[in-house]
């Protein structure tokens, strides 16, 4: 059964569909194509930069900030009493507004005690950068035809996450309803299912489609992703706008309006891939850093991270993860969509490449210099001067 949930929604992170996109491989683009590209880029970055200012400012955006900060608090009280949790403070993380700093800035906020007496707008309502997203490559591993459903977890083990995302058309600053939102990732081992090269054409694990309600938010129950060569753990997402829902409920055509990846805090990362399933997992770890299409979904404005609560001081009891995405409504990007296999009644069948696909992962960035110590993250450093300044007061 296709049902519009009410969901809790995202941060204020906004990502324009105007940009252009990256390459598929074995595509070819002349210096001349390149440089319209990044012309056409600019005039729509520009565009989208005046819109969104104007929707953070309006009567619109700042009621429906508002309802965000009470569904996502609602949202996590919800999960803490369904896994049987006190609520004994939170943790979350702000955007910044370049991969760089970011790279440089504590995300989780650990400087920041949430108590009960903490107002929700604090928690869940923070006042994030407007960011402004290029489209990225969907990448070989996307499935057409995938389930409606908000459990995409299936018998997969790993650290329980609730991701909500909203949509905002940035030309009006409203929600967009009635939207087909698709997601998909790796598991903990980072094998990706529903296609030859992963788990198989017939498995379904940490796939789904989930249709946004009159606020423009979907949620998905799923799992903390896996990492696998030259890829750091990371969501793919898809908006498609007139798609036909089918009985067996899959779904097909309409046209995409947004392709894009979402990504997570590298301390929040470290931690949970020294825990079981990930620990598993025996594929080279790539982080934030060198991820090459993490690095170019990233702008000044735009942050790719996904903003986050633990549920408790334990990862292993669950996250919940939200982010709100500006779009074009309006935009076409079914020429960008290629799909790796097509899930029908009677399951999965594979759609042949128009190229070939390189298989063993992504091709790896050159090495980082070696260091004798662990990452060593923002919110680490912190800490440590932290502890630093009290000791010297002592």
């Amino acid at each position: 059964m296709v049902t519009v949930k009410s969901m809790t929604t995202g941060v204020v992170v906004l990502a324009s569909l105007l940009g252009a996109a990256l390459a598929h491989p074995g595509e070819t683009h002349t210096s001349e194509k390149r440089k319209r590209d990044l012309q056409a880029g600019h005039i729509a970055s520009q565009h989208a930069k005046r819109v969104v200012a104007e929707c953070r400012r309006s009567s619109t955006g700042q009621a429906m900030a508002k309802r965000a900060a009470m569904r996502r608090a609602v949202r996590a009280q919800e999960l803490r009493e369904k896994r049987g949790l006190e609520y004994a403070g939170m943790k979350t993380k702000r955007d910044q507004a370049a991969l760089d700093s970011w790279m440089k800035t504590c995300h989780h906020r650990e400087d920041v005690d949430f108590g009960l007496d903490t107002p929700l707008e604090t928690i869940f309502g923070s006042n994030a950068t407007l960011g402004l997203a290029p489209e990225t490559t969907i990448g070989p591993y996307w499935v057409s035809g995938e389930y409606i459903r908000q459990d995409v977890v299936e018998d997969e083990p790993g650290i329980p996450v609730r991701l909500d995302l909203q949509f905002i058309d940035v030309t009006n600053c409203q929600p967009v309803p009635d939207m087909l939102i698709d997601i998909w990732h790796a598991n903990a081992l980072g094998v990706y299912s529903g296609v030859s090269a992963g788990a198989g054409l017939n498995t379904t694990f940490l796939r789904g489609v989930q249709i946004t309600d009159d606020q423009g938010v979907v949620e998905f129950d799923t799992l903390f992703p896996g990492h696998y060569e030259g890829r750091v753990n990371h969501i793919h997402v898809t908006s498609n706008r007139g798609g036909r829902i089918r009985e067996n409920g899959t779904y097909i055509g309409g046209t995409v309006n947004h392709i894009g990846q979402i990504y997570f805090d590298q301390e929040l990362i470290n931690m949970v891939e020294n825990m079981n399933p990930y620990l598993s997992n025996d594929m080279k770890l790539t982080i934030n850093v060198q991820d090459f299409l993490a690095a170019q979904q990233a702008s000044r404005e735009y942050d790719p991270f996904l903003d986050y609560v633990m549920l408790s001081e334990d990862p292993a009891d669950g996250l919940l993860m939200w982010m709100t995405l500006g779009i074009n409504g309006a935009a076409d990007y079914n020429n960008r969509v290629m799909a790796g296999a097509h899930y029908y009644e009677g399951g999965g069948v594979e759609v042949p490449p128009p190229f070939p696909v390189p298989t063993g992962g992504f091709p790896m960035p050159p090495p980082p210099t070696p260091t004798s110590k662990p990452f060593w993250g923002p919110c680490m450093k912190k800490r440590e001067l932290e502890l630093e300044e009290e000791w010297s007061k002592a």
